[in-house]
């Protein structure tokens, strides 16, 4: 009996406390901790970076693509890097089957799923022309080529990798289906 009785006491504290609280009032009493406080870093911003010299022995690494047999893709080792803004930028080649080639330098951002042309080569010279719109670009379905290089160097959840030789190894790995 007494159990009947304190059931609707209970029920009535409760509701009389979230009236007295009123609407403005928090639930919790924040808590400014320092050790755990997360530091808000704001929007992904690239980093400083560096067009590298033209490729004089370059160590071509072939990588494939899908639906493009009348091409040949190839990323020069020398020139892979990570930057400290997580872009996987290297010197990436194509070759067609007449021997016509295109040369670039580019980056990679995983986790925006984006790609970037920074400058394009002139082999016969072996000198860059820097993109006049080098801006970050969404991949998409389109771009095969490039959709199967960030497939090859970002992880499963597109994640940049750690370092130039997990790049490498997984760009290595990659299937040749």
């Amino acid at each position: 009996m007494r159990f009947k009785l304190l059931v609707p006491a209970l029920v009535c504290a409760v509701t009389a406390h979230a009236a007295l609280a009123g609407p403005d009032s928090k639930p919790y009493k924040p808590i400014n901790n320092g050790q755990y406080a997360f530091e808000d870093l704001g929007p992904w911003k690239e980093g400083d970076y560096t067009v590298p010299a033209y490729p004089d022995k370059p160590d071509w690494v072939g990588f494939y693509v899908p639906l493009k047999q009348d091409y040949k893709f190839f990323i020069d080792s020398k020139t892979l890097s990570i930057g400290q803004d997580d872009v996987v930028r290297y010197v990436l080649r194509v070759v067609s089957t007449s021997g016509a080639e295109n040369v670039s330098y580019e980056g990679i951002h995983c986790q925006g799923k984006e790609i970037r042309a920074y400058a394009f080569g002139d082999p016969d010279a072996k000198k860059w022309y820097e993109s006049t719109r080098a801006q970050w670009k969404r991949l998409s379905g389109d771009d095969v080529s490039h959709l199967r290089l960030a497939e090859n160097f970002c992880s499963d959840d597109w994640r940049t990798p750690k370092d130039v030789t997990e790049a490498l190894a997984r760009l290595k790995k990659a299937p040749w289906l």
